[in-house]
């Protein structure tokens, strides 16, 4: 595999985290919430992953998600202050299109990986990913220096436009180097080709025997991931009501949860290959156990200013070892569906993981408890782990592979 072709696959990764950092984490929800709002639909995701299969089209598909994710992106200037529904459209349409982009692109990594590489190529798209994220951020950081408020809608309206030229010109490598190897058939129209995702879907399902090791990895995954997503979405709510930071003190934590993300997303691939999956997960899940003891415990910005390092590289080896590992378990031609199921596990996470904190503080009365509820997610995947045979994973997905081979067309 060409080196200049894995760099156009990891540029998406670089390219599409100008929208995760300004759109969803930064910008957009803080302008949403005080300024435009005054005071399911990925359950989809497998079967377009499933039609991009049988069509041999992953690369248009992503493509046209790309393409609806810059757009809707770019129309959210057109959102002023009272536009609730507007701007709630065009969030949901860029969000969706966002993440069956982010699904699609992952399918190609076992085209462009084998077993022995999969872990550092996963590490370098998903670290390059969070340099992405600062560099966006860098571009719009002086429209975003006045405020995101009412007052300055001028101003902030010109970030979404920004972003999504930022998003539009960085992913430009990823689709004119990277190479589709599936073979394409005639085109059927898209209702044929909704049809036969349905089909491949429920075929998976009969087959679930034979990918016992990919349906048990999601299982963990989605449990390890409920409490990823709470210590993600709630990490700056901790530090602010908790600990009482400042913003400035926010900005410098999120800058140390960037960049040592990077660096665990890196390492971790590395690990991933050297010491194989099972264990590089447990190493990064026995991290956030650590992580999560200590932010529970913790009193002082200083202390929850260096557990910030820790969390960091837990969040880019998390992220980037399960990607890999998906890539492991999936067989080429059905990369595009088992992305889909992988998505889909990681955003039913994003759903349920914070309601699960609201939850529990409110019942609880304290934050603390909540942080070490979610510490007993990480607790459970590391123990879940142990029934995931991941060489097996990879036979199952080698033996389907070429028992489609050997049946030819």
């Amino acid at each position: 595999m060409r080196r200049r072709e894995i760099l156009a696959w990891a540029m998406f990764d670089f390219a599409n985290s100008s929208y995760t950092t300004v759109i969803v984490t930064v910008a957009f929800s803080v302008y949403f919430t005080s300024a435009i709002v005054p005071g399911a639909q990925l359950l989809v995701a497998p079967l377009v992953g499933a039609a991009a299969d049988d069509a041999g089209r992953k690369k248009p598909l992503l493509g046209a998600t790309y393409a609806l994710c810059v757009a809707a992106t770019a129309a959210l200037y057109f959102v002023l202050p009272g536009r609730v529904a507007l701007a709630m459209a065009l969030f949901v349409v860029s969000n969706v299109a966002f993440a069956l982009g982010e699904n699609l692109i992952a399918a190609f990594l076992p085209e462009i990986s084998t077993p022995e590489t999969v872990g550092r190529i996963s590490g370098f798209g998903w670290g390059l990913g969070y340099f992405g994220g600062l560099a966006s951020l860098l571009l719009v950081r002086p429209l975003m220096s006045a405020g995101l408020d009412a007052g300055h809608a001028d101003r902030v309206r010109l970030i979404w436009p920004a972003t999504a030229a930022f998003f539009l010109i960085a992913a430009l490598p990823t689709f004119i180097w990277l190479r589709e190897r599936a073979p394409r058939t005639a085109w059927k129209g898209f209702r044929s080709y909704a049809r036969q995702g349905v089909e491949r879907v429920i075929t998976t399902g009969h087959s679930i025997s034979h990918f016992r090791q990919l349906a048990r990895f999601l299982v963990v995954f989605f449990v390890y991931s409920l409490g990823f997503t709470i210590a993600i979405a709630f990490s700056g709510i901790f530090a602010r009501t908790t600990l009482g930071f400042t913003a400035n003190e926010l900005v410098a934590l999120f800058l140390i949860l960037q960049l040592t993300s990077a660096a665990g997303a890196v390492l971790f691939g590395w690990l991933q290959d050297r010491v194989g999956s099972r264990r590089a997960l447990q190493l990064s899940l026995g991290n956030w156990i650590v992580v999560g003891l200590a932010s529970a415990a913790c009193q002082t910005k200083l202390q929850f200013l260096v557990i910030g390092l820790l969390a960091g590289v837990g969040i880019g080896s998390l992220q980037a070892t399960s990607r890999g590992v998906i890539a492991m378990f999936s067989p080429p031609s059905k990369s595009g569906e088992f992305f889909g199921f992988w998505g889909l596990s990681l955003r039913a996470a994003y759903a349920l993981g914070p309601v699960l904190f609201g939850a529990v503080s409110a019942w609880s009365g304290s934050q603390r408890i909540a942080v070490l509820a979610a510490t007993a997610a990480f607790v459970v995947g590391f123990v879940g782990l142990r029934w995931v045979d991941a060489d097996a994973g990879v036979a199952a997905a080698a033996a389907w592979q070429e028992g489609e081979v050997a049946a030819g067309p």
